[in-house]
C-alpha cells in the first residue's frame, strides 16, 4: 500500500489493515507508528489481541491490581486505538502466557473466522522469531499465518510479519548530549526517574537502542566514577546522593558540586569522549541506572536462536533480516506511538512530553516488516532479463 494524501479510491470502499497479536500494547510496540499512518490516510485499520493481557507486569500500582489487570489493559488498548485512529480494537479470551499450549487448530480456526469478519486487505502479525521471542507471540504468528495461507485460493490477502532491527544507536549517548545541551542543570521529577528507567530497559532490551542498561546499587563512601578514567558508563541517579570530587596536581582534593535523584552524572565524559574530570563518591547508599556501551550474552534464546543466518546492513550500522521487503517511514508519527504506548500505562506509565523529539524520531521513525503472502515469484533468469 503506498501511502498518498489518502488511500481511499473513488468509488471503492477504503482499504482494511487488520493487526493480530497476543496481548494489548503488541500493536503499539510492533506496527503503531505505520498503523497511525495508514488510518490518517483513509485506511481502516483494527487490532485484536488475543488475550487481555492479565499475566503481565503491573508497573503502575495506581491503575491496576493482579484481578484487575486484565480488563484494565483491555481499556488501555482502546485509548491506544484512538490515539493511533483505529477503527476497532477487541480482545478474545485466551489466558495470557497460555496460548502456546492451546490447540494450534483451535487458534487457527479463530484466525480464520476473524478474517472472515474483517475481511482485510492487508494483515499484520508476528513471524516466527515472534519480535521478542515470547511463546505467546509465535503461536499467534504461526495461526494467522497458516490462516493467512488458506485463503490463496480463495480471495488474495497480503501479509506481513513485524520485524524489529538490531540498532546500532546508544541511547547513552543521545541522552548524554541531549543533557549537554541544556541551559540549565537538568534535574529528573519523580515521574521522569520511573518513566526513563522503564523506557531505557524497555527499549534496549527490545533493541531498539544497543546499550546495556542496569540497576546498580552502590554503598555510601565507594566511588561510581574515578577522575582519569576512560569514560564508558553514564548514570542516572535513582536514589540517595553523590560529592563530585576534583583532584588536582598536588593531589588536594576538594568538593565541586553534588548530585541526586533525578540528575545525570557522567554525560560530560560521554558528550565529550574525553576521560573523567572528577570523581564521583556515594555520600548515602546509592542506587542508580547505568547506561553502558556494551552489554554482556543476551539471554533470550529463544529470540536468538529465531534470527536468521543471513542479514543485510543499512546506512545506519542497523541490522535487519534480509528478507524485510517494506520499510515503512513512520517519522510523522512517532508522536501517536509514543502517546499511544502511554495509553498503555499498566506496562508503560510514561508522559510523552518527557523525552526529547529527536531521540524518540531516530529510535521510532521507521518501522520494518517482511511479506509472507502474497509468495514472490521466482525468477527466471540471472541476469534480470
Amino acid at each position: 500500500m503506498a501511502h498518498d494524501s489518502s488511500v481511499e479510491l473513488p468509488g471503492r470502499r477504503p482499504p482494511r489493515v487488520l493487526g493480530v497479536f497476543a496481548h494489548p500494547d503488541d500493536e503499539t510496540i510492533c506496527a503503531g507508528g505505520t498503523f497511525a499512518k495508514y488510518a490518517s490516510a483513509g485506511a481502516e485499520v483494527s487490532v485484536v489481541a488475543f488475550t487481555r493481557g492479565g499475566a503481565g507486569q503491573i508497573r503502575d500500582a495506581a491503575v491496576a491490581t493482579r484481578t484487575t489487570l486484565g480488563a484494565v489493559r483491555e481499556r488501555e488498548l482502546e485509548a491506544a486505538g484512538k490515539e493511533l485512529g483505529l477503527a476497532l480494537t477487541r480482545c478474545l479470551d485466551h489466558p495470557d502466557g497460555g496460548l502456546a499450549g492451546v490447540d494450534g487448530r483451535v487458534l487457527e480456526a479463530q484466525a480464520a473466522e476473524l478474517l472472515a469478519e474483517f475481511d482485510p486487505d492487508v494483515v499484520v502479525t508476528f513471524g516466527p522469531d515472534g519480535f521478542s521471542g515470547h511463546p505467546d507471540h509465535t503461536a499467534v504468528g504461526a495461526a494467522v499465518t497458516a490462516a493467512c495461507a488458506e485463503l490463496r485460493s480463495g480471495k488474495p490477502v497480503r501479509l506481513f510479519h513485524c520485524h524489529l532491527p538490531r540498532s546500532r544507536m546508544l541511547l547513552r549517548d543521545r541522552l548524554a548530549a541531549w543533557v549537554v545541551e541544556l541551559t540549565s542543570r537538568f534535574t529528573g521529577t519523580r515521574d521522569f526517574v520511573r518513566a526513563l528507567s522503564v523506557f531505557s530497559r524497555e527499549t534496549t532490551a527490545l533493541g531498539y537502542a544497543a546499550d546495556f542498561v542496569s540497576v546498580e546499587w552502590y554503598p555510601s563512601g565507594t566511588y561510581l566514577m574515578e577522575q582519569g578514567e576512560e569514560a564508558t558508563t553514564m548514570h542516572f541517579l535513582l536514589s540517595g546522593s553523590v560529592e563530585i570530587r576534583r583532584e588536582g596536581a598536588d593531589g588536594r582534593v576538594r568538593v565541586v558540586d553534588r548530585s541526586g535523584p533525578g540528575e545525570f552524572v557522567g554525560e560530560q565524559g560521554i558528550a565529550t569522549g574525553r576521560p573523567r574530570n572528577a570523581h564521583v563518591v556515594a555520600l548515602d547508599d546509592v542506587t542508580s541506572l547505568v547506561f553502558l556501551a556494551a552489554g554482556p550474552p543476551s539471554v533470550d534464546r529463544r529470540r536468538e536462536d529465531a534470527v536468521p543466518l543471513l542479514t543485510r546492513t543499512l546506512p545506519s550500522g542497523d541490522r535487519i533480516d534480509a528478507r524485510v521487503s517494506a520499510c515503512i517511514d513512520v517519522t510523522d508519527f512517532v508522536g501517536h506511538k509514543i502517546r499511544a504506548t502511554a495509553a498503555h500505562r499498566s506496562q508503560y506509565p510514561i508522559d510523552p512530553a518527557m523525552f526529547p523529539d529527536s531521540i524518540l524520531r531516530e529510535m521510532f521513525g521507521v518501522e520494518y516488516f517482511v511479506q509472507v503472502l502474497p509468495e514472490r515469484e521466482l525468477d527466471a533468469s540471472l541476469l534480470g532479463d
